[in-house]
């Protein structure tokens, strides 16, 4: 028996194969980008379907624009995506795939830093130096990588937030501060009654982006930076940890409030506990990668 798949906006039409009905059941094999397929119709009718996915990658080479030292182990990497790749990217808080060329066995998952729109044609990210990512940490100038389009749900807090969300708080650590600085220049917080990131490192040295802290607050958003490592640095600001300081400071109306979250593990438990113990419901607190 033939059978007819109907394929949603969003899914290659590219269908390899599709096996006729077994007990009601077919197994249709594709190319899946973003999207699930939402049913198959059978001879007229609607029938389950098991899907063999596979993801595939679009890989497209990119050019390294600069390559400077944003932090102690932090590396700022501008990129040349091209205009098309530039933009799907659409909601602050995704990422790319990125990889030195085809030998490399498993691409690196960076978020994009920069706001969507910021350039026709460039992303900017902030790379913590690892065994895992001194190959684009390390990359040249007029160097060329290759990078995947814009991916991932990001911050959708335009969709997942109602009305009544009148105050954000954003919490990053270390390199995390990545998807909070494109949510930060984004220009979507003049939506908010009030905005406060509060941004962790181990010591001053290894904070990024203090050259941006009033240009952020000139924006609307207070920024509160926390050293957890303070002990001869001469850092005379708050010390501990975000998640310690966000509850001494208090959220007066939890109800109203969300939350954006980026950072170690730790951090992430003990802030949700806090949020949750403020009156912050659990959907309004928003990862850009599920966790």
């Amino acid at each position: 028996r033939s059978a007819a798949f109907l394929a949603p906006a969003g899914l290659s039409p590219l269908l390899r194969t599709a096996s006729p009905v077994s007990k009601g059941y077919a197994s249709v094999g594709l190319r899946l980008r973003n999207e699930r397929p939402q049913a198959a119709v059978f001879a007229g009718r609607m029938a389950p379907v098991q899907l063999n996915l596979r993801m595939e990658d679009s890989w497209n080479e990119a050019k390294v624009v600069s390559n400077t030292q944003a932090a102690d182990g932090l590396n700022k990497i501008v990129l040349n995506v091209g205009s098309d790749i530039a933009k799907s990217f659409k909601t602050p808080g995704q990422y790319v795939k990125a990889r030195k060329d085809s030998s490399q066995e498993k691409p690196g998952f960076f978020a994009i830093a920069s706001a969507p729109g910021a350039t026709a044609d460039t992303f900017e990210f902030l790379i913590k130096k690892t065994d895992g990512s001194a190959w684009i940490c390390d990359a040249a100038e007029g160097s060329t990588v290759e990078v995947t389009d814009g991916q991932g749900n990001g911050y959708k807090y335009a969709s997942a937030l109602g009305d009544d969300v009148k105050n954000l708080i954003l919490l990053a650590t270390g390199s995390g501060i990545a998807p909070l600085k494109a949510v930060v220049e984004s220009g979507d917080m003049k939506k908010f009654d009030s905005a406060t990131l509060y941004y962790g490192a181990r010591t001053p040295e290894t904070m990024a982006y203090k050259d941006l802290f009033d240009e952020w607050k000139s924006s609307g958003v207070e920024v509160v930076p926390v050293i957890s490592k303070p002990d001869g640095t001469g850092w005379d600001g708050r010390t501990g940890y975000i998640q310690e300081c966000m509850k001494a400071d208090g959220i007066k109306s939890g109800e109203s409030t969300a939350a954006l979250l980026c950072g170690v593990n730790d951090m992430v438990k003990e802030a949700k506990g806090v949020l949750s113990e403020s009156g912050v419901p659990d959907g309004n607190v928003l990862m850009n990668f599920n966790r």
